[in-house]
């Protein structure tokens, strides 16, 4: 009976697929980009292909049926210099609660720097500065529901705000992995950033204007701007993982995004053991999947600009090492930029026991 419930929902899970797509033409039309950042070091080394392997913390972002493969308790701090100067913050915790599965807490936050204000009358500035909020809260539930396949989901609370003018919503993340019978293969398939529309509201919206067809003299009154609503980067994925010989793994995902390129990506770990401590390294790549024909009035240049990541090849490494009845792993990554912005740099820190 088990396995007749792990294929049924392993093939709607596929099923849904079909109603998602990204193409040239649905680029640009969401918002609450922050929910597509990654997090921590091993997920980045691989570009994301380990959906049908990640597991424990590591899984809150990437898939969260992955959270339950854990048999106690571990959490995850990490730090990403991101485009811009701009920094990500993470930190994540995930526990066993037995029979009942596995409950998971996580926070991202962006720091922004120091931002110089300016005006329409103060182009230069006005001496003052600011820094936006953008903060990502989310709780997360996963359990075994078979021998060989684990389900999780992710509820997300997104918030956005810029001085006094701010956006908010709640979205879902849905994921499996399934373990094939006899063989080496893994599958693990993600809906992510299911959710509400969000509007930004506030103060800083509010202006104080003459009324259409008013006459000379007639006093400004209040007008409030109100913001075109947006949908959030809805996505769908699915990866396989195959174990080529013992310790390494390859890894291929195919990336569906409702508001830009679909894409495939693909990676590779290898894992080893040296005594007590266990390290692994990591690389990565993704090639964009367009479905769309070239217009023949757009030229090469542009449309390359248009279709092309302007992320590259990803590589890291980890070691994990206990120390009493903790075990610690340290982990970096590298993804690197095409054009314009300085590589992305992360690093993390587990802690489990």
């Amino acid at each position: 009976m088990k396995t007749k419930y792990s294929y049924f929902i392993l093939t709607g899970a596929l099923l849904v697929v079909n109603a998602f797509g990204g193409t040239i033409k649905s680029n640009g039309t969401s918002g609450a980009t922050q929910l597509s950042v990654p997090v921590g070091a091993h997920g980045i080394a691989l570009n994301g292909s380990n959906l049908a392997t990640v597991s424990g913390v590591e899984a809150l972002y990437f898939n969260p049926a992955g959270a339950s493969n854990i048999g106690g308790t571990e959490a995850m701090f990490s730090n990403m210099s991101y485009i811009a100067d701009i920094k990500v913050n993470y930190a994540g915790f995930v526990s066993r609660l037995g029979n009942s599965g596995t409950l998971g807490l996580s926070i991202k936050s962006f720091n922004f720097g120091d931002i110089r204000r300016t005006t329409s009358d103060n182009t230069e500035g006005t001496g003052e500065t600011f820094s936006p909020n953008f903060m990502t809260l989310s709780a997360t539930w996963s359990k075994s529901l078979a021998d060989r396949m684990r389900f999780g989901v992710n509820m997300k609370y997104v918030q956005e705000e810029i001085l006094r003018t701010s956006a908010s919503g709640l979205s879902f993340d849905m994921g499996i992995q399934y373990s094939f019978s006899g063989m080496p293969m893994k599958i693990g398939v993600v809906l992510s950033n299911l959710g509400n529309k969000m509007q930004y509201s506030g103060s800083d919206l509010e202006q104080k204007l003459p009324p259409d067809g008013s006459g000379e003299g007639t006093n400004d009154e209040p007008f409030q701007i109100v913001s075109e609503p947006f949908e959030m980067p809805v996505e769908m994925n699915i990866g396989l993982s195959y174990e080529a010989i013992p310790g390494l793994l390859i890894q291929g995902t195919f990336n569906n995004n409702s508001s830009s390129n679909n894409e495939l990506r693909f990676g590779s770990e290898y894992s080893m053991a040296f005594g007590d401590a266990s390290v692994w390294i990591g690389t990565g790549l993704s090639i964009a999947n367009i479905d769309d024909e070239k217009p023949d009035n757009v030229s090469q240049s542009d449309w390359s600009e248009s279709t092309e990541s302007n992320f590259g090849t990803t590589f890291g490494a980890g070691i994990v090492y206990p120390i009493g009845e903790l075990t610690v792993g340290f982990e970096v990554a590298q993804r690197t930029v095409v054009d314009y912005f300085d590589n992305n740099l992360v690093y993390a820190l587990k802690v489990s026991f």
